[in-house]
């Protein structure tokens, strides 16, 4: 077999990313409240970031999707690294190469060709993901091609993904993919563009601050015209990879991944360190002081490995499970960020924000309204983290506590807040007493509002 670098060394280098295929449907700007609780509009489940064969996932992508659709899903983007799920041929992708070398056997063949290992790995195709997704779907849903001592596997294109899987009102798929690189420190900077077909070359620099913003201005060029969606992700992963000064900088940057972000096994997290919801409000604190749009947290599960549970999701309030009404109502911050719970009703009337949860099973419940007061603290300090056995070298920034307080708490299924003059803004964070409880956004099960004022 060839030789792969594992997934931490590839990562360690990676700077470019490899180009595809076509285009889709944007304002960057984003507007409204979530307020319109007009009675044609409903929720939406859905996932905008995953991933499988075509970069890094272990299933390939017709048993991957499969699996969302089967689980109560209504829309999903596979996201795969640097890479649209095109009919180009090539057989390069993140982290591998397996380049033929004589290409006679796929004359007026299209799609990416993965070999497959005799070994688990990453970012290896095993005979295991081939032999489920026939089980699944008959012996035509994996295509191979043996040369020499390889055996190659087909992957279905976005195209055919959804003929296959796409159904009007009941199941929608996005095209998209998720940027991946890095700074030369080791920094981690990855990015997802939603409804678009078109990847350009990761662009790498010092610092995750330029990297953010020469990615965004790059994506308004090559998307010019288009309805799309651009996330910043995982911003723990893996290090304290970039930092809520980062945001702060880019406030033309509207969505971030809230729930996804572990930090990586093999290392600790810093007890001085910030977690995500700190970072949202750290973030958003800076931007209602000074009138700019406010930071929208995104609940997605970054699969990979389909063999735990999903560690979160998006439930968005449109008119219709359509791209353009559910990327409309993502602007307008009109849906919320779950791994467990629902709401029911989210309502903010300029002043207000009322929530009533969805109860699926009795239990005690509680609704807490978080937000920070116009006197919060606005100084930071730096601690400087050396290089460890359990820690690469990082800068952290470390906020005040009185930034992202619990500004009420009710106990109970039903709750509002009405905005005080003092408070810059407010969300609502809903969880299941007596579970697993964090202050932060590893509470389990919980759901997440926007923030609103």
């Amino acid at each position: 077999m060839l030789n792969q670098p594992s997934r931490r060394d590839f990562l360690k280098t990676c700077g470019t990313a490899a180009a595809a295929a076509t285009t889709v449907v944007t304002s960057s700007a984003f507007s409204g409240n979530g307020n319109d609780p007009s009675p044609q509009k409903r929720w939406f489940k859905g996932n905008l970031h995953m991933h499988n064969q075509w970069s890094d996932g272990k299933p390939l992508a017709p048993w991957a999707i499969d699996w969302y659709k089967t689980h109560g899903y209504d829309f999903i983007c596979p996201t795969d690294h640097n890479i649209f799920q095109s009919d180009e041929l090539r057989f390069h992708g993140f982290g591998f190469n397996n380049e033929p070398a004589d290409l006679a056997a796929f004359k007026d063949e299209t799609s990416l060709w993965k070999v497959i290992s005799p070994v688990e790995g990453w970012p290896k195709l095993t005979q295991r993901y081939v032999d489920e997704t026939i089980e699944r779907f008959g012996k035509d849903a994996a295509r191979t091609i043996t040369v020499g001592d390889h055996t190659y596997v087909r992957m279905t294109t976005f195209a055919e993904l959804e003929k296959q899987f796409v159904e009007a009102g009941k199941f929608l798929m996005i095209p998209g993919y998720e940027q991946t690189g890095g700074c030369n420190n080791g920094q981690q900077v990855h990015m997802n563009f939603i409804n678009v077909r078109e990847v350009f070359p990761y662009i790498a620099a010092e610092t995750p601050k330029e990297i953010f913003e020469r990615t965004f201005i790059k994506g308004t060029e090559v998307y010019r015209g288009q309805d799309y969606l651009f996330i910043a992700d995982h911003p723990l992963w893996r290090y304290y990879d970039f930092s809520p000064k980062d945001l702060i900088a880019q406030p033309r940057i509207r969505l971030f991944e809230l729930n996804n972000n572990s930090i990586d096994g093999r290392y600790d997290a810093h007890p001085e360190g910030w977690k995500p919801e700190k970072l949202w409000d750290v973030v958003n604190a800076h931007r209602a002081a000074h009138d700019q749009p406010l930071l929208l947290g995104i609940g997605s599960d970054d699969r990979h490995d389909y063999t735990s549970d999903a560690k979160a999701w998006s439930v968005v309030r449109a008119e219709s499970l359509a791209v353009t009404d559910l990327l409309a109502a993502i602007r307008e911050g009109d849906f919320y960020a779950s791994n467990g719970l629902d709401f029911e009703q989210i309502q903010f009337d300029g002043k207000t924000l009322s929530v009533k949860i969805n109860v699926q099973e009795e239990a005690q419940y509680r609704i807490e309204f978080i937000g920070t007061k116009k006197d919060y603290d606005r100084s930071s300090q730096v601690v400087t983290v050396e290089k460890g056995a359990r820690n690469p070298a990082r800068k952290i920034d470390v906020f005040s506590d009185s930034i992202g307080i619990v500004l009420d708490a009710v106990e109970g299924t039903e709750g509002s807040y009405t905005l005080k003059p003092e408070d810059l803004y407010v969300r609502a964070k809903i969880v299941k007493v007596g579970s697993e409880q964090h202050a932060d956004w590893q509470s389990h099960p919980a759901a997440w509002t926007q923030p609103y004022r």
